[in-house]
């Protein structure tokens, strides 16, 4: 599920993770939704405290900003039906089931005994084994992996119906045609890394196939198709879990959320774009080094441990304010300057942060940022930050 965006005035990307500072970036940025578009990267709920992911859901949602859906966004909206079908199952039997079971947990909550989640999956695990015969039946309908009382089920629980509309509107990509960029809350690949690159199946190795009324239309056509292929025409990309959960491509050419084998999908990414020469190089087509393409750009998120991560044709703009570092917004005008000349890679690595769990460093030192990257074929793109905090109360998450 994709959208194509084009912007009003100011065009504004930025990884909102959860957390009331998005009001203090959009202060600092000058933010104007009367001109302005601002577009989130994903996982607005469930990284934070509870009440923070309620607060920044409501405010996307009232305020109907665009966005991209992120892993944890999913969950969340994953446990909204799950709620929905148990609740209308066997004559009201699983939603009288599932509000007793909520009553005791609520109780148990608000007398202290539940300070962390490895505490609210042992009480799970010793109300299931407690149940009923009749009660094992409703436990056996959690699907495998699922914790109930997460931060995910509290979320999807306690939001309202329009949040909930909202979550589920969120497109997994968004496609800017004028900027020739996307917007993936975990990435996308630039071909299919089972077939070969020079396979005729990969959108990048070929020249757009177009319907035989529109082949002799202008470069910006003949682009704009290709990079619907590398939405369509890639299989990987194609596939959900890895738009919302992909960091690392592995030797066996698999995708992985885990960050220590493989490499980072970004130097994918970069190495195949940057082998563009455009469609009049016909010489381009089945040589190793040069590619019949133009470039695009990726914007993500998902990756706080590898911080602010700027490169020619990738940017990731999760820089942990879920973990009391910083937020940061990517903002681009409408006429474009051409792009001063800066280094061509900027990367903050983390080494401390798992990007599933909050970590104990109070992430008093400031990452840099730059005034201005190049973005685009001779565009550029300014980047702004504020400071988070953060919050103590905040339980710990799981891994997933």
């Amino acid at each position: 599920m994709s959208l194509a965006l084009e912007y009003v005035s100011r065009c504004y990307a930025s990884s909102a993770r959860s957390h009331p500072e998005p009001s203090d970036l959009l202060s600092e940025i000058s933010y104007n939704s009367s001109k302005d578009t601002l577009i989130h990267l994903g996982d607005i709920t469930a990284k934070g405290t509870h009440a923070g992911s309620l607060s920044v859901l409501s405010f996307m949602s009232a305020h109907n900003v665009s966005g991209v859906r992120g892993n944890h966004d999913q969950k969340v909206i994953e446990w909204r039906a799950w709620m929905h079908w148990v609740e209308g199952a066997e004559a009201g039997a699983g939603s009288r089931w599932l509000s007793d079971l909520e009553e005791k947990w609520e109780a148990e909550n608000s007398s202290g005994n539940l300070e962390d989640d490895e505490d609210t999956e042992e009480w799970v695990k010793k109300q299931k084994q407690r149940g009923t015969k009749n009660h094992k039946k409703w436990w056996s309908k959690i699907p495998k992996g699922w914790q109930l009382f997460s931060d995910h089920y509290r979320v999807a629980r306690a939001m309202s119906k329009a949040d909930y509309d909202y979550l589920v509107s969120l497109p997994l990509v968004v496609h800017l045609p004028s900027e020739h960029s996307f917007l993936a809350h975990a990435g996308l690949l630039p071909y299919d890394p089972t077939l070969s690159m020079t396979s005729k199946r990969q959108p990048l190795a070929r020249l757009p196939r177009l319907l035989p009324s529109t082949r002799q239309h202008s470069v910006p056509v003949l682009r704009n198709a290709q990079e619907l292929a590398i939405l369509n025409d890639i299989k990987q990309n194609n596939d959900p879990w890895v738009v919302l959960n992909m960091r690392n491509l592995r030797k066996d050419n698999t995708v992985s959320r885990k960050t220590d084998k493989g490499k980072p999908w970004t130097d994918v990414w970069n190495g195949v774009i940057s082998r563009c020469v455009g469609f009049d190089s016909a010489t381009a087509q089945g040589k190793a080094t040069t590619l019949p393409c133009h470039p695009s750009t990726v914007v993500y998120g998902h990756a706080a441990s590898r911080g602010l991560d700027v490169n020619r044709w990738s940017i990731g703009l999760d820089t942990g304010c879920v973990y009391g570092r910083r937020l940061t917004a990517l903002i681009l005008e409408t006429a474009h300057e051409h792009r001063r000349a800066i280094p061509p890679r900027i990367r903050v690595v983390r080494d401390d942060i798992d990007d599933d769990l909050n970590d104990d460093d109070d992430g008093d030192d400031a990452e840099p940022t730059p005034d201005s990257i190049p973005f685009g074929d001779n565009g550029h793109g300014r980047l702004t930050s504020v400071k988070c905090h953060k919050h103590r109360e905040q339980k710990q998450h799981s891994a997933d």
